[in-house]
């Protein structure tokens, strides 16, 4: 008859080592996914994010006025940690897709992406209707939100497109309430 006393040693030094692995593991991730929930600074680690993070923490676009407003990126760019982890093994292996100047392709997104926190499109034509010419209440029909709204960049003046009496109000542009156009009185209350 054998016997061997087990190495419960051997075995509880493993078992010690294992759950040191996976809670530096844990910890370790935990902390990457903190700092890319709350520190821009951390996305902008890759080359390639930089000039984005410059327009949300000091531009002119839309993306800045979100900032402001205590709009977070991940509230828009929802990556959990496995997205996080695949995006950077992606840019150290230059598995990315650019455009030709370089930069990265325009994110595609429906409405409901700004509808998680603008409420639905009706609720910000009523928002808007003291403007002389409100651009969500248009006598074009449903405009998707991209049709004018540009996160990381200017802003479409789509309405300009066909008005010459200004249209819409871009960020950073003058408030024209309703009965006014160009400055004028329109006689309309």
């Amino acid at each position: 008859m054998d016997k061997r006393k087990p190495r419960w040693g051997l075995i509880s030094i493993y078992a010690n080592i294992a759950v040191a692995v996976i809670a530096l593991l844990y910890g370790t991730g935990s902390y990457i996914e903190h700092l890319s929930d709350t520190d821009p600074q951390f996305c902008a680690s890759c080359h390639i994010m930089q000039p984005y993070v410059n327009s949300y923490l000091t531009g002119s676009n839309l993306d800045h006025v979100h900032e402001e407003a205590g709009v977070t990126c991940k509230e828009c760019h929802d990556y959990g940690l496995s997205a996080e982890v695949r995006s950077a093994f992606d840019y150290f292996t230059g598995n990315y897709e650019v455009t030709s100047s370089g930069s990265l392709p325009p994110m595609k997104f429906g409405d409901s992406l700004c509808t998680k926190c603008h409420v639905s499109e009706q609720h910000v034509a009523q928002l808007t209707d003291f403007l002389a010419e409100n651009p969500h209440d248009s006598h074009m029909g449903y405009l998707a939100c991209s049709t004018c709204h540009v996160s990381h960049g200017p802003q479409i003046d789509y309405c300009g497109q066909c008005h010459s009496d200004g249209g819409q109000r871009m960020i950073g542009g003058p408030i024209t309430p309703r009965g006014t156009i160009g400055g004028s009185p329109t006689g309309t209350p």
